[in-house]
């Protein structure tokens, strides 16, 4: 699984569904770095989107 995440004030920020509190997920990096790419078309450097791996959905797959 991964996640659309950035870096603000020191703290990791999570991208959220649309008019919900669940962490937007992807299953493969593909299209999360598609989404990224679209979603940080005007947005400005510092507060760009990046694609992370969420290790602990990983983990639960696993076992």
């Amino acid at each position: 699984m991964f996640l659309i995440t950035r870096q603000s004030n020191g703290t990791t920020e999570t991208l959220k569904n649309s008019n919900s509190q669940l962490d937007k997920s992807f299953t493969n990096y593909e299209d999360a770095h598609n989404f990224v790419q679209k979603l940080n078309q005007n947005i400005i450097p510092s507060k760009h989107w990046t694609v992370t791996e969420n290790m602990k959905e990983a983990k639960n797959e696993q076992l």
